[in-house]
């Protein structure tokens, strides 16, 4: 039977069918629906608003008796798909009264079940598919409170298998760029209170993808509303979130912003003590993860676990791909020694004056010890003064940014590691990438929200 089907139904919709919750009612419903072609056809003749009185409906299918017509029409109001309504019209010297009928809520879903997708209307079907799943959740409460189940449970879970599901349906085979890091909520103070979406990973990946290039995101998200919208914002951007892991005992990160132009005025709830369970980034590589990071032109590490980063390089094959690491404060400061041995593998290391000046503290010369532990190129961005360049057994070299009129540096710094791979991917030089991502990097604090957009910045820059 099975084979049958699937030989006849190539491509199936994922319809809801709205039915009464007794098993005899379920039949009788179905058995009344779907009993004449006659119900289907008087469905498929109504517009979405639009009203039709019983003689139109009888002159449209005209190939069918009245009567046949006229108890179909009851049948499908008794079914709820219709809504009857009386009127009065003037014929002459007569007053006549007429029976008129207008599509339900759930007669609307039934209504373009019948009908083509593609041909219909893209604000219709976006009202039709909102109006289901308000229906859909408001049956769904007073179901789930008596099988004692928790409301917001259950949407977490049914949110976060749907993202999950539609997540994979988008999977890339190949990737321009593989990106390890969090999603996180940003919670702004000034000049008003406002939330954007935030995470230096989450950012790179999105700035990567407006950019053009083709990027998968490798991250352990809340499985809750929130983490569900913030997964379905960078599908929307067109980032692969396959590999991305949900999980209902993850922690998001929420960063306090009190000043937009001071980025060390942001502080985020992430404790280095915490469960690693519930760290908001993967705590372990699995083969598909090593498969894609294959598959991929390059990789950037962000806020991650060091132990998980040493493992994943240690799998992959290195050759000709760009490894970008740009390390978390916390891990120069509670994990050192991980932190090193990541550098063995002569990843670009992105750092910054702050966590420079931690290396610092701990004894470190920048950049001549790093050069021995195994940097190849060293880059410190330090804010609007823009970022010097170190390459072993070269001199180094700073490169200033343009003056502009900022509004928010939050987020300049994964606008700067997104630039700069996008830039070496297409094989500028190391120097001509920095330049070209503290440019763009600049540009982008023009912009207010955390999470920037480089596409149409990028074409201002010089060659």
């Amino acid at each position: 039977m099975a084979q049958v089907i699937g030989s006849r139904f190539k491509e199936l919709y994922p319809y809801v069918v709205l039915l009464p919750t007794s098993i005899e009612e379920k039949i009788e419903y179905i058995m009344s629906l779907f009993s004449s072609p006659v119900t289907v056809e008087i469905l498929r003749l109504f517009e979405w608003d639009k009203e039709l009185c019983q003689k139109e409906i009888i002159v449209s299918l005209s190939q069918h008796s009245n009567k046949t017509v006229i108890s179909s029409i009851r049948k499908l109001v008794s079914l709820n798909l219709l809504e009857e309504k009386d009127k009065v019209e003037i014929r002459g010297n007569r007053r006549v009264r007429v029976k008129c009928y207008k599509l339900t809520d759930i007669g609307k879903w039934y209504n373009i079940l019948f009908k083509d997708i593609n041909e219909l209307d893209s604000k219709l079907l976006r009202e039709a598919l909102t109006n289901l799943s308000v229906m859909f959740m408001a049956k769904i409460l007073p179901f789930s409170n008596y099988l004692r189940v928790s409301f917001m449970d259950f949407i977490n879970q049914v949110l976060s298998s749907a993202m999950e599901s539609a997540a994979k349906s988008r999977r890339h085979l190949e990737y321009d760029l593989l990106v390890f890091g969090s999603v996180a909520l940003d919670v702004y103070l000034k000049p008003d209170v406002r939330m954007f979406s935030g995470g230096a990973g989450a950012n790179v990946a999105s700035l990567a993808s407006n950019l053009g290039l083709k990027t998968g995101f490798i991250s352990k998200v809340p499985a809750n509303i929130i983490g569900s919208y913030l997964l379905a914002e960078l599908i929307n951007e067109g980032v692969d979130v396959s590999l991305s892991i949900m999980d209902q005992g993850v922690e998001l990160p929420i960063c306090i912003v009190f000043e937009p132009l001071e980025p060390t005025q942001l502080k985020c709830t992430c404790k280095p003590q915490m469960d690693l369970r519930s760290l908001p980034v993967i705590d372990r590589v699995n083969e598909e993860i090593i498969q894609a990071c294959n598959n991929s032109r390059s990789i950037y590490l962000g806020e991650g676990v060091s132990k998980v980063y040493l493992e994943l390089l240690s799998k992959i094959n290195r050759e000709n791909k760009i490894i970008v690491f740009r390390p978390h404060k916390l891990v120069l400061e509670h994990y050192f020694d991980e932190f090193t041995s990541i550098l063995h593998y002569s990843p670009i290391l992105i750092l910054n004056e702050e966590k420079e000046q931690i290396m610092r503290r701990k004894g470190i010369e920048v950049p001549s010890d790093l050069f021995k532990i195994g940097v190849r190129e060293l880059i410190v961005t330090r804010g609007s003064k823009g970022a010097t360049l170190y390459v072993e057994k070269s001199e180094p070299k700073t490169f200033k940014a343009p003056s502009v009129n900022a509004m928010n540096t939050v987020g300049a710094g994964d606008a700067f590691s997104a630039s700069l791979i996008y830039y070496l991917l297409k094989n500028e030089t190391i120097e001509e990438s920095v330049r070209k991502a503290v440019y763009l990097s600049a540009l982008s604090t023009t912009q207010l929200s955390s999470r920037k957009h480089l596409a149409e910045l990028s074409k201002t820059i010089s060659t």
